[in-house]
């Protein structure tokens, strides 16, 4: 089948193939009109690990297990960011620092973490820009005050050093992840209004083309009486 059969079918069944798209398009506005951008703000931090006294005349390998510690350690973090400790520290200091009073479980549901070599980010979600900078805040500050007290650590020498690289200044709003998702509907609903087109066209038993003609009855087409348009 040419080309111009495959237009000539989605001309015919244009209607039908515009329906689905519409319906999503509708869709896709109502959600638009009745979504709430979410504020995410950032802090990093570095964290590196005190290094163990060692005779002078002890060979140190390049300090190359103390890298190797620090990245266990900031590794351990992440978890230590992800857990309901945690975020009962930081809404307790969010309460003391700001007056703000936010529950843990919030706190636990608004961070997220992430760590690449020594530097640890943590962000905080919100649907209030003020607040995700507060509960980024609070984190930063509480990790960086109690380091590795979450790991039972009494021993200064094992302590870790965490500084503040970046402070959350600001919270920005990410509405590209649902434009592309919303995007995705449109295009997938375009895509089954055609499939849906080319199947009502397939099954019905109209012969709509002098080609169809020839081709249902094995009979030549002699001529075509045009369609009158008022």
């Amino acid at each position: 089948m040419e080309l111009r059969a495959y237009l000539a079918i989605l001309w015919r069944r244009r209607w039908i193939a515009l329906i689905l798209p519409a319906l999503v398009l509708a869709g896709v506005v109502l959600q638009a009109m009745q979504s709430r951008p979410s504020y995410t703000a950032t802090a990093r931090l570095i964290v590196t690990r005190v290094p163990q006294e060692a005779p002078p005349d002890v060979f140190r390998y390049d300090e190359y297990y103390l890298y190797l510690t620090n990245e266990y350690t900031v590794d351990d973090f992440t978890e230590v960011v992800r857990g309901n400790v945690f975020a009962a520290d930081v809404a307790q200091t969010l309460a003391q620092t700001t007056g703000m009073q936010i529950s843990a479980g919030e706190v636990q549901g608004a961070l997220s973490v992430e760590r690449r070599n020594r530097a640890l980010t943590i962000r905080a979600t919100s649907f209030d820009p003020q607040r995700a900078v507060a509960i980024a805040q609070a984190a930063a500050q509480t990790l960086e005050e109690r380091g590795t007290q979450y790991f039972g650590f009494d021993d200064a020498s094992r302590r870790a050093i965490i500084s503040v690289i970046e402070q959350p200044l600001g919270a920005a709003s990410d509405t590209r992840r649902q434009q592309i998702l919303w995007a995705l509907q449109l295009a997938v609903a375009l895509v089954g209004g055609v499939l849906v087109a080319f199947l009502v066209d397939y099954l019905a038993d109209t012969l709509d083309t002098a080609e169809a003609v020839q081709d249902a009855l094995g009979l030549p087409v002699i001529g075509v009486i045009p369609v009158r348009r008022q």
